[in-house]
């Protein structure tokens, strides 16, 4: 599908919402490519993490930054 580059969230942002570790590397079946904000790392590949319902915050396993999907993504 694409390329998206998440967000970087100050963990004093999280409020409350989930943090999902990815390890070393999500894998999904069919989506996109995520990377971290910080870092550049990819962290998922070919996730529909466009499609999720839920408004989660993605831990690097590179950097141990936090992310969250851009709003305009």
């Amino acid at each position: 599908m694409g390329t998206i580059v998440l967000k970087h969230v100050p963990e004093d942002r999280v409020n409350g919402r989930e943090i999902v570790d990815t390890g070393v590397l999500m894998m999904g079946l069919e989506g996109d490519n995520v990377h971290c904000g910080v870092c550049g790392r990819e962290m998922m590949h070919d996730v529909p993490i466009r499609t999720m319902k839920v408004n989660l915050v993605y831990r690097c396993a590179g950097c141990d930054s936090l992310n969250e999907l851009p709003p305009d993504a």
